[in-house]
């Protein structure tokens, strides 16, 4: 007779010219396990291991794949088990051949990534999930099995049921005990009284029923199905086995009949080895619960045997002895010290023929569980389990693959150091710096939040070493905010622990009370108890970010990637400022501001004096107080910080709060009082940290959170924000430094949102306007600003910090009145936005100088955003003027026109004079594709005008308009394509290289790729920080190159006409899925059906927005607002007459072929096949 016609429980098959065996009684020998007696004496040599030395066998080799997980069983694999590995059939039939002569047993066979190299027989690679059978609950009959799961009754009564059915009939009640486990697997299958009488067959009798339970499908069993169940299975059957165990002990049959508890661990030991996950799990499970039942057994019998060695010991002290009741007694005591020696036996049985076999399971669910199980019988019976021998278990699980064992360890190791860490030194010193590591390093955020839990227990029990409490201290400034959260305990603690050593270093508190007194209760002005807490604080946070900084070491940005937007002048978050915002939630001093303020305000100078006077005076309180408590200059500028979101959170809880009582005056001023005393202190903190820029960086952001809406409806109080104003305009002018600058601007932009306040600082700002553009009409008069390397280092310079000031102030506001205003200087008397477009000429690179190329470059790309700004200002003025019906005279558009041709030619001289991935080039790329679709947006408004008056005069007007503005709406040039997409490649290609991703290669009919070095900086030598801030730089850079070419296409001003069409669109696609999904988001709005099915909701969402046009709506969005005015129009393409591919080529080439003369000086010549042609206004799709 053959064996078993299924995949699933024959082992892998031989080799092609391997005879086919007839054989059947070898054939369930390979489900056989190893013999319980064996595998104690396999594990006799484990148990002599030292606790730090984790064995190979304790670790998972690696996990199961997708195929193979419902079966395979647990990773433990000899070495002989590799000799035998073999590469899979080809074909299935082959695995329907019996057995090798060596079966695996135990799962031994290591699984690989592909399961090829399995070699038990529980593979079911094949098996369709449709075929999935679910048997739970449907067996038939009224065994043990109906009666803990259907009957309804408690575990325990139907326990004393089944303790009296076994003393009518031992091996029946035993049969149906072994059902009911074979059935709580899902197994149909029974034993009966003659497999029970025979235990040397248990084994091969497994075997049988896990053959024929393959062969049936069955990859679902009871222990993982979910349901919803009253009684949750699981609960049930481990009641069951528990209350069995118990009513054994207490009716003595568990120390008097050993042939059932021989017959039960045979049994279900022998199932904890099977290779079938159902069998495994569930036998595992009851092994796990019996051993929980067996261990608080063994808890009441040392109770138990304590009590008589006590009443022995009081009997035989006692003058007139009995001896009969001293004979009971020690009859009592010999009779329970024998009953705990046989439990203890059973407990080590358990332990070492399923224990140590299952912890180490390839199934994590069957790791957990004997985790939990160890916690608990290490909580329960700590004189037996709270050994090397069993601790380390806990240790070795440490590293599990799986974060849920981990967490799970973490759980268990959690509660017993809090009882008994200090019992547990050597296990501590082994493994502590594993925890400290899990808390630090863990791939999961859950298990290195639990880690950090423990850690704090060894805080508290003192067992963690200096660098361990800084390693742990220092997740203050994780990036994960369940990260910081849970570890804010512990940096609490850490203060609290330096405030005390302050205090005793200061003379004791008696010293403390003496110095500070009562202090004033509503004063933060002066000295208070409080501003040792601070100075504590301040000092772990210096130390906690100097050692952070040195483990991660980046060079500051070039001032160059900064000045084209591919790094933030100011970073909107840093790791002090995630710091404060969980501090807030928890320390006192960090949620009261005023406090930090006075602290900071108060004048810290005279220390140094008090110093030198106090070692003759012998000591003063003066001279204590300063010396203990003033603070260091790096102190203060974290500090500085922690105020900055200390008041951004406070005024933000205080506005939510507020909300619904702003609406009565009573209430009112309750609520306005921080906003006042902030705009108050906030110049006072100017006057005093104003100097530095990265103090005055910090004061200036906290001007975003004033609500302004206290000073635009009290009136009396606008002097107060008057005199704020003034501060940060002088901040303004005094500074040059960028993230000064950038705050400055977000505060004046801050102020002109509010109608009241909107006067009052236009006003400033056009103090501000007229102290820079008076600086630049300088450098106009006294230099020639069109001509590239013609100034010193320190003369461009300084021309760059002047752009720089005149880019932010043009983001403000309304800039086009003072631009285009001519000057009276002799020698400037040109408005100011011609010589801006004059100097973006310097931007064309004829000769390489490295030592002021980037002031050159940063220079232009400043000149570049003031020009952006005004056209697009212009733009918005004109589309106010066809909306109203005013008159826009040709003189107008013609002095606008010849802006906007000088400026594309100054832009297109800049780009093609550069090669690779050049900065410069990449921003003055963008900047000509936004300049073309700015005034897309005004041709959109002139063809149709929805607020324009309906009539024929209407229509008359509109024609008009649109025939004047026409010369504005020139595309880009047809012969720029080329140009265009070798840029796109420079880009591409240095992110596809800092990323180590292949590009396609491109089609038969585009041009081939150009193979171009590699950088000169070696990415070997970069650290791993500096690789992943290149790796950002690159894929912003060609983002955003991508999205200013898309919109561009969308507002057909480019790839539209010409020899070219379309040319420039499939390129950028070629590799859309290949540089990540930001990319591949960006250039899907190519995609025109996708993109008409994103119109309705972008239409829902304009019609929500404000569009009164006003100027603080462009500052604003200074970064994006080229992108919003872009989107405002897509058409779908038209077909247009070819025009005549021009030459290709350096500068030379570009005047060959008319380019940059006719921009230069054919202002009449407006272009017939530009942006002006007629478009239908049902194929416009208006985009957000």
């Amino acid at each position: 007779m053959e064996t078993s016609d299924n995949t699933a429980t024959s082992s892998p098959a031989p080799s092609g010219t391997a005879r086919r065996s007839g054989r059947v009684t070898k054939a369930p020998q390979k489900f056989s396990p190893d013999a319980p007696a064996a595998t104690k004496r396999k594990r006799a040599g484990d148990d002599d291991d030292a606790e730090n030395e984790s064995p190979d066998e304790a670790e998972v080799d690696e996990e199961p794949s997708a195929e193979e997980d419902a079966e395979d069983s647990e990773v433990e694999a000899p070495k002989r088990a590799s000799k035998k590995k073999r590469a899979p059939s080809s074909q299935p039939a082959r695995a329907r051949k019996p057995a090798t002569k060596k079966p695996k047993i135990n799962g031994d066979a290591p699984s690989s990534s592909t399961g090829s190299n399995l070699t038990h027989a529980a593979r079911l690679p094949s098996r369709p999930k449709k075929a999935v059978k679910i048997n739970i609950g449907q067996r038939d009959g009224d065994g043990l099995y109906a009666e803990i799961f259907a009957s309804g009754d408690s575990s325990e009564k139907v326990a004393t049921d089944w303790y009296h059915k076994y003393r009518a009939d031992k091996v029946a009640a035993t049969t149906d005990l072994v059902n009911c486990i074979l059935a709580s697997a899902g197994c149909d299958q029974k034993v009966d009284d003659d497999d029970i009488r025979d235990p040397d067959n248990c084994q091969n009798r497994l075997a049988d029923l896990q053959n024929v339970y393959a062969e049936e499908g069955i990859t679902d069993y009871p222990l993982i199905q979910r349901g919803k169940s009253v009684r949750p299975f699981r609960d049930l059957l481990i009641g069951f086995f528990k209350h069995l165990v118990t009513i054994l002990h207490e009716t003595g049959l568990l120390y008097t009949d050993e042939t059932l508890m021989d017959n039960i661990t045979r049994w279900v030991a022998s199932m904890s080895s099977s290779t079938l996950r159902p069998f495994r799990h569930t036998a595992t499970t009851v092994a796990l619960a019996m051993q929980a039942a067996l261990v608080d057994v063994a808890r009441k019998l040392d109770d138990r045997v304590t009590k008589m060695t006590q009443a022995v010991d009081s009997e035989k002290g006692r003058k007139g002895k009995s001896k009969e009741r001293l004979a009971q007694t020690q009859q009592s005591l010999n009779e329970a010290n024998k009953n705990r020696d046989s439990c203890q036996n059973q407990i080590t049985d358990f332990f070492e023929t399923v224990f140590v076999h299952r912890y180490r399971d390839i199934d994590p669910k069957i790791r957990t569980e004997c985790v939990e199980a160890l916690g608990s019988w290490i909580w329960h019976l700590p004189t037996v389990f709270m050994e090397p021998e069993y601790l380390r278990y806990l240790g070795w699980m440490l590293s599990d693959i799986v974060p849920q064992t981990r967490q799970e360890v973490l759980k268990q190791l959690g509660r017993i150091f809090k009882r008994d860490a200090e019992k547990l030194g050597h296990f501590i010193d082994r493994f502590r710096p594993r925890l400290v590591e899990m808390a630090t390093k863990d791939s999961d955020v859950s298990v290195r939040v639990a880690a950090i839990a423990v850690v704090q227990i060894l805080k508290d029990t003192g067992m963690l070493d200096p660098e361990e409490l800084d390693a742990a201290g220092r997740l203050i400034f994780d990036s994960e905010l369940r990260v910081r959260r849970a570890v804010l305990e512990f940096f609490t603690s850490c203060v609290n622990d330096a405030i005390e050593t302050k205090v005793e270093e200061m003379g004791g508190q008696d010293t403390v009370d003496e110095i500070f007194g009562d202090g004033e209760e509503g004063s933060y002005d002066s000295p208070r108890e409080d501003w040792i807490a601070i100075k504590c604080l301040a000092e772990i946070l210096v130390s906690y970010d100097s050692q952070v900084q040195d483990e991660n070491q980046i060079e500051p940005p070039r001032a160059l990637d900064i000045a084209v937007d591919m790094v933030q002048a100011v970073a909107p978050e840093t790791r002090i400022s995630l710091a404060a915002q969980v501090l807030y939630e928890k320390i006192d001093h960090v949620k009261n501001w005023e406090l930090l303020a006075g602290y900071l305000l108060y004048d810290h100078t005279a220390s140094a004096k008090s110093k030198s006077k106090s070692q003759s005076k012998g000591g003063s309180n003066e001279a204590i107080l300063r010396n203990n408590v003033a603070p260091s200059n790096e102190e203060e500028l974290i500090l500085l910080e922690v105020l900055a979101t200390s008041v951004n959170s406070a005024l933000a809880a205080n506005a939510e709060a507020d909300k619904n009582r702003r609406k009565h005056r009573s209430d009112f001023d309750a609520s306005e009082e921080p906003s006042i005393q902030l705009a108050t202190l906030i110049p006072r903190l100017l006057k005093k940290f104003g100097a530095e820029p990265s103090t005055a960086v910090l004061v200036l952001r906290l001007e975003h959170g004033l609500d302004l809406d206290v000073f635009q409806q009290l009136r009396q109080d606008s002097s107060t924000y008057s005199r704020l104003l003034d501060e940060i305009c002088t901040q303004f002018s005094r500074h040059i430094d960028r993230g000064v600058l950038t705050e400055a601007t977000a505060a004046l932009l801050h102020a002109r949102k509010y109608d009241e306040l909107q006067e009052l600082a236009d006003a400033k700002i056009s103090d501000l306007w007229e102290i820079v553009l008076n600086n630049f009409r300088h450098f106009d008069k006294t230099c020639e600003l069109g001509v590239r390397g013609n100034l010193e280092k320190e003369s461009i310079t300084e021309i760059g910090h002047v752009l720089l000031k005149m880019s932010k102030l043009s983001s403000i506001a309304d800039c086009v009145e003072l631009l285009e205003q001519e000057s009276q200087i002799d020698g400037s008397e040109a408005p100011a936005i011609e010589i801006l477009v004059r100097t973006v000429i310097r931007g064309k690179l004829e000769q390489v100088d490295e030592t002021l190329d980037d002031l050159e470059d940063e220079a232009v790309s400043f000149a570049i955003k003031t020009c952006q700004f005004y056209f697009m200002w212009k733009v918005r003025t004109l589309i106010g003027a066809i909306q109203s019906g005013s008159e826009i005279t040709a003189r107008e558009i013609q002095r606008v026109n010849s802006l906007r041709r000088t400026y594309q030619t100054n832009l297109i001289y800049t780009l093609t004079s550069r090669g690779t991935n050049d900065d410069l080039r990449l921003f003055a790329t963008g900047g000509l594709c936004d300049l073309h679709v700015v005034f897309a947006t005004l041709r959109q408004v002139a063809q149709g005008d929805e607020h324009a008056p309906q009539g024929d005069d209407a229509a008359r007007k509109r024609q008009s308009n649109l025939a004047l503005l026409e010369p504005l709406f020139k595309e880009i040039d047809p012969g720029l394509i080329n140009e265009l997409i070798e840029i796109y490649d420079s880009a591409e290609r240095a992110y596809a290289r800092c990323v180590k991703k292949t590009l396609n290669e491109p089609a038969e009919d585009e041009d081939p790729i150009d193979e171009e070095l590699s950088d000169d900086e070696d990415e070997d030598e970069l650290t791993p920080a500096e690789k992943k801030a290149k790796e950002l730089k690159t894929e912003r850079g060609l983002c955003e190159l991508a999205g200013k070419y898309v919109l561009c296409i969308l507002a057909k001003m480019v790839d539209r006409q010409g020899p070219h069409a379309g040319k420039l669109r499939k390129r950028m696609v070629r590799n859309q899925n290949k540089l990540g999904q930001n990319l591949k988001e960006t250039l899907a709005y190519l995609d025109e059906g996708r993109l008409r099915e994103r119109m309705p909701r972008a239409a829902a969402a304009k019609k929500k927005k404000d569009v009164e046009g006003k100027g603080k709506e462009v500052a604003e969005n200074s970064n994006s607002k080229a992108k919003k005015v872009l989107s405002e129009e897509i058409i779908v393409d038209e077909e247009s007459e070819p025009e005549p591919e021009p030459e290709e080529g350096t500068e030379e080439d570009l005047r060959r072929r008319g380019l940059l003369d006719e921009i230069e000086s054919g202002e009449d010549e407006d272009g017939d096949d530009g942006g002006g042609d007629k478009m239908d206004e049902d194929e416009s799709i208006l985009g957000d």
